[in-house]
């Protein structure tokens, strides 16, 4: 059993960008790099806890 879902196809996230996927634990950043990798991570800033996903794709980190 796969614990892997689609949520969306690549062409949905910007490059260099990322969308919320909203799930029953909390709200996961996903985001796409220049070259097409895709990343997800908890949407929460570690520092200020502010939505990561409102931050800016620079190579494989997001400020």
């Amino acid at each position: 059993m796969s614990n892997w879902i689609d949520i969306a196809a690549l062409e949905d996230i910007p490059p260099r960008g990322a969308r919320v996927v909203k799930t029953r634990l909390g709200c996961v950043a996903v985001f796409r790099t220049h070259d097409d990798k895709v990343f997800a991570i908890d949407d929460a800033c570690p520092h200020k806890k502010g939505p990561l996903s409102e931050g800016i794709v620079h190579g494989n980190a997001v400020t």
